[in-house]
């Protein structure tokens, strides 16, 4: 009987243990594909954390942004309800008459009264616009506090319209004035006949800021 060589004999070792290694690195995953690593599933809960965190702050900051209420613009203003408004002594000048619009706190609060009336003529009591409305004629916007039975006035300045060329002017009998205090939308009407401009390209009227 022939004896085999030690060299082929190490040869053949080596050869069933290189089959072994194949074969154990081949069972892993039948798919061929590795199960997932322990360090993959805390990665995936780290990214599940932070995407609630951002969620919460963004919540939370939109809550505190939100307006927690609604109040009204100027409540300390006067309004058309609480004031008497009446002409006072009309004073001549050049071409004009200088009228005083005279506001009296009828109301039981201190209010105010702050910038331009708003002054057109009328052709009567409920009757449309007559011509252009009082252009604001300098002076300075200052808050007037009003108490309880005191005044305020406001000038206006009226053109004498007979001045103008009649087809320039289109002179017009008005019944008087309407007006509107500064930051209202009510307004009076005050009696004062006399004669407009129809056209809405003349200066008829002009009116200064209130002042105490």
């Amino acid at each position: 009987m022939r004896t085999q060589s030690p060299a082929r004999t190490l040869l053949g070792v080596l050869a069933i243990a290189a089959a072994l290694t194949a074969s154990a690195c081949g069972s892993t995953d039948e798919s061929g594909t590795a199960e997932p690593s322990p360090g993959g599933l805390t990665s995936t809960t780290s990214e599940a954390a932070t995407t609630t965190t951002t969620t919460t702050t963004t919540t939370t900051t939109a809550s505190a942004s939100a307006p927690t209420g609604t109040t009204a613009p100027h409540p300390d203003r006067c309004l058309i309800g609480e004031l008497q408004v009446t002409l006072g002594q009309p004073s001549g000048a050049a071409g004009s008459q200088e009228i005083p619009l005279v506001f009296t706190n009828t109301g039981t609060r201190d209010c105010i009264l702050h910038g331009y009336p708003g002054v057109s003529y009328v052709a009567a009591p409920d009757g449309p616009q007559v011509g252009a409305a009082a252009e604001r004629d300098g002076g300075t916007e200052t808050p007037v506090t009003v108490a309880p039975g005191a005044r305020a006035t406001a000038a206006v300045r009226a053109t004498v319209v007979q001045n103008y060329p009649a087809d320039t002017c289109g002179p017009t009998p008005v019944a008087g004035f309407r007006v509107y205090p500064p930051n209202d939308t009510g307004s009076v009407f005050l009696p004062y006949p006399t004669t407009g401009c129809s056209q809405t390209g003349v200066k008829q009227l002009s009116v200064q800021p209130v002042t105490g």
